[in-house]
């Protein structure tokens, strides 16, 4: 089923005609996921994002479906109970995305240590036991000496052991845009770059819709639904702000940082979790990525536009120094960075504590007394849970108005792509040779089989319209693809989430550029001006990427 532009458009048209059973604001994973939720029970389910799908928080988070280790430190058992088990049932849905793997974490004699041998084994071993993990696939400690013939970039100063624990790998971009085409293929009506700009009221003074304005045409117009849903994270407050009565701040967002980096600068093998061993009771993650190593992340307040969260010199500082400590290859500095980002957690505030890292990671739902319900709070792994318990509230609000659906468990949803059968390395050895067929390399057929999943024949249906454009292969069947199946809108949207180039391959959009805009305008019907505009925007974001403004003030 395509989602393109032209599924943009008709999407606009359905959403003015109707009343929707439910409409919901935001298109990041949270918003996917009650979309994909209701459009499986059979309701008239409509989504709007005011940037692109994952533009926000779902496409900045370290790109891991954790469980949350360190919140047993803070004795938050039951989250961790429920994040933890999630793990397995999005990697079982969308297993060409959410792959699991071993972490490990060192375990280091110096003050403000989160653990020591003993409370590690502890750690771990009820860590194990809140997600049900088998056998298989069981934590296990090991002395210093295998920790550094597994890692010898780690410094071995005052390591006492090393923690082997399972975790996700996952990008967070693909699996909402997965979600996305999920609830699509279901019978939801989603649009990106819609914006919800007011609301619609009843003369009970209910909300029933919002006014909508295109953002990339500027038309305006309502939508009509019986229960609307703020899913928009760290945007809630601003969104609530919207409602005739409604001032109260529920939102404490707080910046994370991650930083890029050639992979035989920072040389893992694997993820890693560690304490800083700054003193400050903080863990960083450093996590191998191709020819690419990542670390992060940081958790400060923050203030300022939402859309794009500067990253400033500080955050810079301190994420070199916790790498230059704890890795004795590392002597990384501003300029060894290649690209990064900056997200917000959409924290619920919490009036007794000050110390961001304190802040439960738990979610909440609730509803104003003019019937908007928001979901705010919570974890990327725990979409599927916070859609659940919104769609208690959903029900009730459906009740009054006399509307009724069965109930359907998303626990059993393959996700777009997920149909995979049999393991992924057989199935992307299986898909191999009709790549290599087509015209790639075998690293490049296996990278789009692993990227795509059970979608990939759809993708090597393209390829007529791939090989016309002058652009190299691999990634002109990721541009048709993602016109015709990915509601792909600008150079960014593909670039930054319908592919991973922006972040871990920045430095060939200087050669892909130019043909990409070429022909996403003869695609998209851009007049040269909007094709020069969208060059502009994508040059500028390329240079945010490459922090170029702090890297010129050295």
């Amino acid at each position: 089923m395509t989602f393109s532009a032209q599924t943009r458009k008709s999407t606009i048209e359905q959403l003015k005609k109707q009343t929707l059973d439910l409409l919901i604001i935001g298109g990041g994973i949270t918003g996917a996921g009650l979309a994909l939720q209701g459009a499986a029970r059979g309701s008239q389910v409509g989504l709007v994002e005011m940037q692109d799908f994952a533009g926000g928080t779902s496409s900045r988070s370290t790109k891991l479906v954790h469980g949350g280790l360190r919140y047993l430190k803070k004795f938050e058992v039951e989250l961790v109970a429920d994040v933890a088990k999630e793990r397995a049932v999005i990697a079982r849905n969308a297993p060409h995305i959410v792959q699991p793997d071993y972490m490990l974490m060192p375990v280091y004699d110096e003050p403000g240590a989160s653990f020591n041998t003993f409370s590690a084994e502890v750690a771990l071993h009820l860590y194990d036991y809140l997600a049900e993990v088998d056998e298989t696939w069981r934590h296990y400690l090991t002395e210093k000496a295998e920790v550094m013939e597994d890692e010898p970039s780690l410094k071995a100063e005052n390591l006492l052991a090393g923690g082997y624990y399972l975790d996700y790998i996952n990008d967070d971009a693909r699996l909402t845009i997965e979600t996305v085409k999920k609830a699509h293929e279901s019978g939801a009506w989603l649009a990106n770059y819609v914006k919800a700009v007011g609301f619609v009221y009843d003369d009970k003074g209910q909300i029933k819709g919002i006014k909508a304005m295109d953002t990339l045409s500027d038309e305006s117009f309502d939508i009509k639904a019986s229960v609307v849903v703020n899913a928009t994270g760290p945007w809630s407050d601003e969104l609530r702000k919207k409602q005739r009565d409604e001032n109260e701040k529920k939102m404490y967002p707080t910046k994370g940082v991650h930083f890029v980096v050639d992979h035989e600068k920072l040389p893992v093998k694997r993820a890693i979790y560690t304490d800083t061993g700054l003193g400050d009771n903080r863990m960083i993650f450093v996590i191998p990525r191709g020819n690419k190593t990542y670390f992060g992340t940081t958790d400060t307040p923050f203030e300022g536009p939402y859309e794009d969260p500067e990253i400033t010199q500080e955050d810079i500082d301190y994420l070199l120094k916790a790498v230059n400590h704890r890795f004795n290859v590392a002597d990384l500095s501003l300029a060894d960075i290649e690209s990064s980002w900056a997200g917000l957690r959409p924290l619920i505030r919490d009036e007794d504590n000050s110390d961001p890292s304190g802040i439960s990671r738990g979610h909440e739902v609730f509803l104003s007394d003019d019937g908007l319900i928001t979901i705010a709070g919570g974890k990327l792994t725990d979409y599927r849970g916070m859609a659940e318990d919104t769609f208690t509230l959903i029900d009730q609000q459906w009740q009054k108005e006399g509307i009724s659906y069965p109930a359907k468990d998303t626990k059993e949803i393959r996700l777009s792509g997920g149909d995979v059968e049999g393991t992924v390395p057989d199935f992307i050895s299986a898909k191999r040779a009709r790549g290599v067929f087509l015209g790639l390399d075998e690293a490049e057929a296996d990278y789009l089989a692993d990227w795509y999943g059970s979608n990939i024949d759809k993708v090597y249906d393209l390829a007529d319209k791939a090989k016309a454009m002058d652009i190299p292969l691999l990634d002109a069947l990721q541009l048709a693809y993602g016109l015709a199946y990915e509601m792909v809108m600008t150079p960014e949207d593909f670039f930054g989430r319908r592919t991973d180039s922006l972040l871990f391959n920045i430095d060939k959009l200087e050669r892909l550029k130019r043909p990409v805009l070429l022909y996403m305008e003869s695609e998209l019907g851009w007049s040269r001006q909007e094709r020069e505009s969208w060059s502009s925007h994508l040059t500028e974001q390329v240079a945010a990427k490459k922090l170029v403004h702090l890297k010129n003030n050295k």
